[in-house]
């Protein structure tokens, strides 16, 4: 397959095979765990010295952890994944760089290995032992995660709650450790949008379970169903912005509070839908209807934590 890509890859231009790498890197993946960095930084401004909305030069370490977090930190996951799980990728998504013959394997291994480099150096800029060391542990769950023999993504109950503590729990408490020390309350509530990022990526197994099947990988889809697998994934989804929503009750936020409870009622119908008829269109409707409203909970979780609405 290797002697086949690399023939393939010397017949594209050289502007695809750049497209290819930032693909291999997957960008729309960035996203969430960049935002989650600044959502940390901002859960640290109820501490003297924490983050400063006003203030330009945190705005630019903010930014600075996001890079770190988001393009080099995720780059790095999604790029090594990427290279492992090509024959998977070949039947579940032949447009992937690698099966497209847009990147050579020499290529994507020096695709990860230069975003996984980048994320430690930007890492020493903060000169705090804390902060290196989580992307360090960021890199390391993104290796056993994706590369055998370990490669937790082939069992079900390691591989969203690796996902879940890499993309967000790390990312909240390096954010929140540029400007200030950890707190209980941001570590909890870091650990809660971890648990909600775990239940989310129980549901998003359910694509890809032929091709895991297949291949061998125990995805929960594989082991119990894909109805018995979207049961659990509403379940843990559904418990930890319960529990968001009692912490929020707890510190006497109750519109916080008001505005979770919404954001679990609102997703039902999408949910029901979706249990009925387990295909791509109300997969992505789910989406749709849930995904918007987990973006802003962790955001909201940020402000609540960072003691803009009072605890």
């Amino acid at each position: 397959m290797g002697d086949m890509i690399t023939t393939t890859e010397q017949r594209v231009s050289l502007a695809k095979r750049i497209r290819g790498h930032i693909e291999l890197a997957d960008p729309v993946t960035w996203i969430s765990p960049a935002m989650i960095c600044v959502c940390g930084a901002i859960a640290s401004s109820a501490q003297i010295g924490g983050f400063n909305t006003a203030n330009g030069q945190h705005w630019g370490f903010a930014l600075l952890g996001a890079l770190m977090i988001g393009p080099l930190g995720t780059g790095f996951s999604q790029s090594i994944n990427d290279y492992y799980d090509r024959d998977i990728d070949a039947i579940n998504d032949p447009s992937r760089p690698i099966p497209a013959g847009l990147v050579s394997l020499t290529g994507a291994r020096l695709n990860w290995l230069f975003l996984g480099t980048s994320s430690f150096l930007v890492s020493l800029l903060f000169r705090s032992p804390l902060i290196t060391a989580l992307a360090v542990c960021g890199i390391i769950l993104s290796v056993i995660y994706s590369v055998p023999p370990i490669k937790l993504k082939k069992h079900y109950w390691l591989g969203p709650p690796a996902v879940g503590l890499g993309y967000v729990s790390i990312s909240w408490l390096a954010g929140h450790l540029i400007f200030a020390p950890l707190t209980w309350q941001s570590f909890v509530v870091a650990c809660i949008n971890g648990g909600l990022t775990a239940g989310l990526l129980l549901l998003n197994d359910i694509k890809s379970v032929e091709g895991d099947r297949q291949h061998g990988l125990q995805s929960l889809a594989v082991a119990i169903g894909v109805h018995k697998t979207l049961i659990v994934a509403y379940m843990v989804i559904n418990g930890f912005e319960a529990l968001l929503m009692m912490i929020a009750i707890a510190w006497g936020s109750y519109w916080v509070a008001a505005f979770i409870l919404f954001a679990l009622v609102a997703p039902i119908y999408s949910q029901v839908k979706l249990y009925r008829e387990p295909n791509h269109k109300n997969f992505m409707r789910y989406l749709i209807a849930s995904n918007p409203f987990v973006a802003i909970i962790q955001l909201v979780s940020a402000f609540l934590v960072g003691g803009y609405f009072g605890r």
